[in-house]
C-alpha cells in the first residue's frame, strides 16, 4: 500500500489522472485478494480507506487545491499507508504482486 501510494504522489507524478488510476487499480486488486483469501476482510476495508483517501486527493488537485492543503492529505496517506503494513506485514507485496 505505501508503495502506491508513494509512486503517485511525488512532485513529478502528481496528476489527478495518475491517481484515477492507481485507485481503479486498488479497487480491483483489493476486491480480488480478498475474495480469494489471500488478505483478511479487516486488510480489505482498512487498505479500502487509504484507497479512498487517495480518491479524495485526487480530486483535490483536479479541483486546484493549494498546493499546502494537498500536501498534508499526502502526509497523512503516507502515515495511514504505513500504518497499515506495520500492522499487517505483507499486505504491500501483495498488492504490488498483482502489477
Amino acid at each position: 500500500m505505501i508503495t502506491a501510494i508513494t509512486s503517485v504522489t511525488g512532485s513529478e507524478s502528481r496528476t489527478s489522472d495518475l491517481m484515477a488510476a492507481e485507485v481503479e487499480y486498488l479497487s480491483s486488486t483489493l476486491s480480488i485478494l480478498r475474495d480469494s483469501d489471500v488478505i483478511t476482510n479487516d486488510e480489505f476495508l482498512e487498505a479500502g480507506a487509504i484507497q479512498g483517501g487517495l480518491n479524495v486527493l485526487s480530486a483535490m488537485i483536479s479541483n486546484g487545491a493549494d498546493d499546502s492543503e494537498v500536501n498534508v492529505q499526502i502526509l497523512s496517506l503516507k502515515r495511514r499507508a504505513e500504518a497499515l503494513c506495520e500492522k499487517h506485514p505483507g499486505i504491500d507485496s501483495k498488492i504490488e504482486s498483482r502489477r
